[in-house]
């Protein structure tokens, strides 16, 4: 097994110090550490990763269908799960909530999309004020880290990269005998197809085939195996520290000359055991632990004895950054009063529809046929083909609800509707295409399980994660506040209608697609009690600790550092000023790179100065 021999720092190991210090070696952190240890001059600095969870990299976390997170893991070894407060607005029900445990975080357990978002997406943060922030600032970002495999190495496009550590690439052929049948309702609805939807060429609207992190090998490429692989720790182990299985409790300040500065962290075996250590940080700690984690671990003050014995002639307090009135309640000291610290949470609000189409299409097959399986493994293994390498989601849709006429049935886009770089041509709605359902709906037994899931993506709802308790084993409660705004309802009342044309399109060609979970009818009350009654997560969190001033509930600036705290920066999807409409994993990691690059100015002359 890869964690027993991949390279991490015990924490009773761990240095006393060092000049970074990140939390969560996640999707964002892996690209972080990599980055800050791998410029030859700032192979001077020393850096330590901090992660909740551990290292692995087994056969099946690297097969593409197998590492797909579908449903929940009883042992929690590489997810961590929170359940949400009831849905006001959703019939009181509470959402299980779920996101990377592990090196690699989210991008090890993902859907393994790989999109980046229309140049509007950016575009949008940039005239909203946010300097270094435009399209143009972040391409080179998205380039960097990429190695898309679609392109021809000798002659790439001016906005793919070929050269980066993360592979992603699109499958050649339509695995699923569904997908061409959909593209073409598409098409009859004026949805153009997108050749590349990773182009910032195309329309913001429009049917694409998806990309994938998946490498040459046909196995995963997550950004723990693309940027921290066991050979990447190996050779610098004298200045990259991972430490697995290790909780952050708080964030430690300390006052200095009037000024707030983050000294590092406190930390504990994930498990409980042992006391507390406190790292110190000579430089900066960076936040890498998520929207629901990182705004948690900034509000936190656990008052541990050791710790507090060891640091009290120090004179440091702890994390208390966030509203004073939340910390108030919990009997935490104020450091920073930070009232966005947890606020303005967005995730994309998915509605699924339920069809039952032909056995063949549908994952159900290998549920209820279970030798077939040996089949597509025998593919995947000689051929590097077939089930094994196909993620459940091939194809998506992207429309602006706003584009179609009022029954939905049509698109009718001008000239201008179609620049992908005005934010006012956003898509509002995704439409993905999931080959799977729960085998025990698939009636008759000649039908396979599948869905249309629409995902909401620009909600006006939003929600917040606060402090159930001080204790940082606690989990914290998240309110989703999904569907509390009438624009969220009517825009998801617009995009299951234009699901339903789209759909008897489909069978209109032929293709045999059978209703199994759908509202009663059009009404707009009925389309409300469906979507009330089946709404869930589809794990996009964001904007917890958005970029934005202070004075618009803002935690940390264009720098990502937070505000009011020297030596203090955040850099994952919780940094999102508002979600994004696309999926998460590829603009992380631009975020990642950019902020990498805001650390290496930042502090590259002392270490050109020291050498």
């Amino acid at each position: 097994m890869f964690s027993r021999s991949f390279p991490a720092v015990p924490l009773d190991k761990v240095n006393d110090e060092y000049d970074y210090i990140i939390v969560g070696g996640g999707t964002a952190g892996c690209v972080i550490a990599n980055r800050l240890t791998a410029h030859t001059v700032h192979k001077k600095a020393t850096v330590l990763v901090l992660e909740l969870g551990g290292a692995y990299n087994e056969w099946p976390t690297t097969v593409p269908l197998l590492s797909q997170h579908m449903k929940h893991d009883p042992e929690a070894k590489r997810s961590s799960y929170w359940d949400s407060l009831p849905l006001k607005h959703g019939n009181g029900r509470s959402i299980e909530l779920v996101s990377g445990k592990s090196l690699g975080g989210s991008s090890s357990i993902n859907a393994l999309l790989y999109t980046r978002g229309v140049p509007a997406e950016f575009n949008a943060w940039a005239a909203a004020g946010r300097k270094g922030w435009h399209y143009d600032d972040l391409q080179p970002y998205f380039m960097k880290s990429e190695h898309d495999l679609d392109q021809d190495p000798r002659h790439p496009p001016d906005f793919h990269g070929v050269s980066g550590e993360w592979r992603n690439r699109s499958h050649s052929t339509h695995f699923w005998g569904h997908s061409a049948s959909i593209v073409k309702a598409a098409s009859t609805m004026g949805v153009p197809y997108v050749e590349d939807l990773n182009s910032p060429l195309h329309p913001p609207h429009g049917c694409a085939k998806m990309h994938f992190i998946i490498d040459d090998q046909g196995k995963r490429s997550s950004t723990f195996t693309a940027f921290l692989s066991r050979d990447v720790a190996e050779s610098r182990k004298d200045y990259l520290h991972i430490c697995t299985f290790a909780q952050v409790q708080k964030i430690v300040t300390n006052k200095v000359s009037g000024e707030i500065v983050a000294e590092g962290v406190s930390v504990q075996a994930a498990n409980g055991s042992g006391p507390s250590r406190f790292i110190r940080a000579r430089r900066e700690v960076i936040l890498c632990s998520g929207a629901i984690s990182s705004p948690h671990i900034l509000l936190l003050r656990f008052v541990c004895l050791l710790t507090f014995l060891a640091l009290s002639a120090l004179k440091i307090s702890f994390s208390g950054i966030g509203s004073a009135q939340q910390l108030s309640e919990h009997k935490i000291p104020l450091v920073k009063d930070l009232t966005g610290v947890g606020a303005h949470l967005q995730d994309h609000v998915g509605v699924p529809l339920g069809y039952h189409i032909p056995m063949q299409d549908s994952i159900a097959k290998f549920q209820l046929r279970p030798w077939t399986i040996l089949v597509e493994l025998f593919k995947y293994l000689f051929f590097g083909w077939g089930l094994f390498l196909n993620p459940v989601v091939e194809l998506c849709i992207f429309i602006q609800t706003r584009l179609f006429d009022d029954g939905m049935k049509y698109m009718y886009p001008t000239p201008k509707d179609c620049d992908a770089s005005l934010p006012e041509n956003l898509p509002d709605i995704e439409l993905m295409s999931i080959a799977w359902g729960d085998p025990v709906d698939c009636q008759p037994a000649k039908m396979g399980g599948f869905s249309f899931l629409i995902a909401l993506l620009r909600p006006t709802s939003t929600g917040s994660v606060t402090l159930a308790s001080s204790d940082p084993t606690a989990k914290p409660l998240v309110d989703l506040n999904y569907l509390a705004t009438e624009q969220d309802m009517a825009t998801l009342r617009k995009a299951i209608k234009f699901t339903r044309h789209l759909s008897s399109h489909v069978v209109a060609q032929g293709y045999p697609m059978l209703e199994r979970n759908a509202p009663t009818s059009n009404k707009d009350e009925d389309l409300d009690v469906f979507i009330r009654r089946v709404s869930m997560t589809t794990s996009h969190y964001t904007s917890t600790c958005r970029m934005a001033p202070e004075a618009e509930g803002g935690v940390v600036d264009d720098e990502l550092c937070v505000h009011g705290i020297r030596g203090l920066r955040v850099a994952d999807a919780s940094i999102f000023p508002n979600i994004l409409g696309t999926h998460l994993m590829a603009p992380t990691v631009a975020v990642a790179e950019k902020c990498a690059d805001m650390i290496n100015a930042t502090h590259l002359d002392r270490f050109v100065t020291a050498s």
